[in-house]
C-alpha cells in the first residue's frame, strides 16, 4: 500500500510538472531572454553613435559604473526618494489600515475611496500632478495664495528639490491603497482575542502594536516592504510625465532608473545603459534579501523570547 501511495504521488508531481512547463517556457522566453541579452551587453562596447563596432571589453562598463559621478548622484537621489516612499509609505499605510479596521460609520465608503489612486493610470497620474503643481495655473498656488501662505505664483517644477519632493508625494499617494489593502487584509487576520487579553491586562495602544499587530502581520510586512522597496527603483513613468522626460531640472529627480533610460535611449550607449540595468536587477536582489533577513532575526529573537 505505501509503494502504491508513493507511485501515486510521483505521478501527480510528474502531472503537475507537465503542467506547469508551457508556463514556464513562456516566462524564460519573456524574461529570461531579455535579461541574458542585457547581461551579454553589458560586457560589450555597444554605443550605437560610434558605428556598429560591437567588442567585448570585460568588465570596463562595470568599472565606469562604479566610478561615475552621474551614477553616485543618480543613487544618492534614489536613496532618498526610495526611504520616503518606502518606509514612510508603509508606515503610512499600517497606520491608515489600522484606522480602517475599526468600526465606524462609513467605512465601506472610505475603503472604496480609498481605492481610487490606485486606478488611475501612472501617465494619468503624472499628468495630473503635474498640472496641480504647474507655475502659471496649478491649483496648489491658488489654494496657497486663497490661504495667505504665498504671495505670488512658485514655479514648483523649476526647482530640483521641489520637483523631487512633488514626486516622492505622487508615487506615494499612487502606491498606498494597495499597500493599505495588504496592510488591512493583514491585520483583519488577526486575533481579536488576543486584543482583548491586551485590553484586560491594561496594555497602552503602543505595547498593543508592538506585541501584537506587529508580530502577528510581519508577513505582508516583509512582502509590503520588498515590493515597494522595487517600485521606488524603478520609478520612471511619473518622472518622465513631470519633467518632460528630462529628469530635470537640473537632474533633480534623474534616479537611477532613469538614468538607466537616458543612457540608453538618449545617449545610445546601449552597453553602459545595459551595465546599469544589470546593476539596478542586483540592487533590487540585495534589497530583498536584506528585508528577508532583517525579519528573519526578528523572527528568530521573537522565537528566543517566547522560549
Amino acid at each position: 500500500m505505501a509503494g502504491l501511495a508513493e507511485l501515486g504521488r510521483k505521478r501527480e508531481t510528474r502531472f503537475g510538472l507537465l503542467l506547469i512547463t508551457p508556463a514556464v517556457l513562456i516566462i524564460v522566453m519573456l524574461l529570461g531572454y531579455p535579461m541574458g541579452y542585457a547581461i551579454f551587453m553589458s560586457f560589450q562596447q555597444w554605443n550605437d553613435k560610434l558605428g556598429a563596432d560591437h567588442r567585448a571589453i570585460g568588465l570596463a562598463n562595470y568599472e565606469q559604473l562604479v566610478s561615475d559621478p552621474a551614477v553616485h548622484e543618480a543613487m544618492g537621489l534614489t536613496a532618498y526618494f526610495s526611504v520616503i516612499t518606502v518606509v514612510g509609505g508603509v508606515a503610512l499605510a499600517i497606520s491608515i489600515a489600522i484606522l480602517l479596521n475599526r468600526t465606524f460609520r462609513g467605512r465601506t465608503i472610505v475603503r472604496v475611496l480609498l481605492l481610487v489612486p490606485w486606478a488611475v493610470p501612472p501617465v494619468v497620474n503624472g499628468i495630473m500632478w503635474k498640472l496641480i503643481f504647474d507655475g502659471s495655473v496649478g491649483i496648489a498656488n491658488t489654494i496657497l495664495k486663497s490661504l495667505g501662505i504665498i504671495s505670488a505664483s512658485v514655479q514648483w517644477l523649476s526647482d530640483p528639490a521641489a520637483t523631487m519632493n512633488i514626486l516622492v508625494f505622487a508615487e506615494t499617494w499612487k502606491l498606498l491603497p494597495f499597500l493599505c489593502l495588504l496592510m488591512l487584509a493583514a491585520l483583519q487576520g488577526v486575533p481579536r482575542s488576543l486584543y482583548r487579553a491586551a485590553a484586560i491586562d491594561g496594555a497602552d495602544a503602543w505595547n498593543t502594536f508592538w506585541r501584537i499587530t506587529l508580530p502577528n502581520i510581519r508577513g505582508p510586512l516583509m512582502f509590503a516592504l520588498i515590493v515597494q522597496s522595487m517600485w521606488s527603483l524603478k520609478v520612471f513613468d511619473t518622472i518622465y510625465v513631470l519633467t518632460g522626460g528630462s529628469g530635470g531640472p537640473a537632474g533633480g529627480t534623474t534616479t537611477i532608473n532613469f538614468l538607466a533610460y537616458l543612457t540608453n535611449f538618449s545617449n545610445l550607449d546601449r552597453g553602459y545603459g545595459s551595465a546599469m540595468a544589470v546593476g539596478i536587477m542586483i540592487l533590487v536582489l540585495v534589497i530583498a534579501v536584506f528585508w528577508i533577513l532583517v525579519f528573519g532575526g526578528f523572527n528568530r529573537k521573537r522565537r528566543a523570547a517566547d522560549a
